[in-house]
């Protein structure tokens, strides 16, 4: 049942005291991420461990999921967790919009937090500088990318369908698609197992910025045909990979976005989700530890729910700092 919190006890529960001792009643929940090792899986088994602080029973468990597509269904079907997905698949999700076949309505924002960026980096051999030329050329080139339901994977196939080819045509080329978590991506690539390596994060990624020094790539570009056809079937945002953002990264290169966030369904606990956002806001110092990314990060962004309904227990802490009108 949900419950606001009596006054005496959310001083308790989020003002760092002693936690409150309604809090070991909690259901427990689990906070389902990204493949173990990635961003996600780091940044919301930093966000549990600093809730958990606040609560006796420790309520909160990160574990790995399938990405950003995959999530929304999962817990959509399975009611009382939170997750981590992307706006634009999460507004699909609550629709029962393509790529999901029934709508979850019941799923609520809770926090915005990142903006991810597709990342292409082909080895140096290759002698291209964008995906367009790997199409033009009919080039027979491995390439290693997510699981099904991750965004790389998505993105990867929407772009080439953009550009009027598809896996199929990939292999008839002569070239393979891989579907492999981000350590294993990352090892073929360095073997040299793999010509073409794609990730969608928040950059600057640590992985990415430790392969680049091991392995370099080059960064491929998306043209803007492929841009503005992703951004008017999928809502993405076209994006730019900085110079110097990464090593051997020497100059601009436009790719395409999403913002990416926490989000859970109706029945959760208001004091659970209260306390959350209000972790993640005073936890700044901590989570730029976590990544880099959150030092260019306003907290205002957590309120931007793309458009999804949010959780009555954001909404109250978001009120509450002025954020949003009451």
């Amino acid at each position: 049942m949900v419950r606001l919190v009596l006054a005496a006890a959310a001083a308790a529960v989020v003002g760092g005291g002693c936690a409150a001792p309604q809090a070991d009643r909690l259901p427990r929940a689990n906070l389902v991420t990204g493949g173990t090792g990635s961003d996600w899986y780091r940044i919301g088994s930093a966000i549990a461990e600093r809730t958990n602080g606040h609560f006796v029973g420790q309520p909160v468990t990160a574990v790995p999921g399938a990405g950003g597509i995959s999530n929304p269904a999962r817990i959509g079907r399975m009611p009382g967790d939170f997750g981590i997905s992307f706006l634009s698949f999460l507004r699909a999700a609550t629709r029962g919009e393509s790529p999901y076949r029934q709508p979850f309505p019941d799923l609520r924002h809770v926090a915005t937090l990142l903006q991810n960026k597709l990342h292409m980096i082909a080895a140096p051999r290759l002698g291209v500088t964008s995906l367009d030329e790997i199409v033009t050329r009919r080039m027979g080139v491995r390439i290693g990318t997510g699981p099904p339901g991750s965004a790389e994977e998505f993105l990867l196939r929407e772009s080439l369908t953009a550009l009027g080819a598809s896996y199929e045509d990939l292999r008839a080329w002569g070239g393979r698609i891989d579907l492999l978590g981000s350590g294993e991506r990352a090892d073929l690539f360095r073997d040299g197992h793999i010509d073409l390596i794609v990730f969608h994060a928040a950059d600057p990624s640590a992985l990415v910025t430790e392969l680049m020094v091991s392995h370099p790539g080059v960064f491929l570009a998306l043209g803007a045909r492929v841009r503005e056809t992703l951004e008017s079937q999928w809502d993405v945002q076209s994006l730019t990979l900085s110079s110097g953002r990464y090593p051997n990264l020497n100059a601009d290169v436009a790719t395409v976005g999403l913002d990416f966030g926490l989000f859970t369904t109706a029945e959760l606990s208001h004091e659970l989700v209260y306390t959350m956002v209000k972790v993640i806001d005073e936890s700044r110092p901590y989570l730029e530890t976590v990544h880099i990314g959150f030092r260019q990060w306003d907290a205002q962004r957590m309120v931007r729910n793309g458009g999804v309904p949010t959780h009555p227990g954001a909404l109250a802490y978001y009120r509450e700092k002025g954020w949003i009108g009451r």
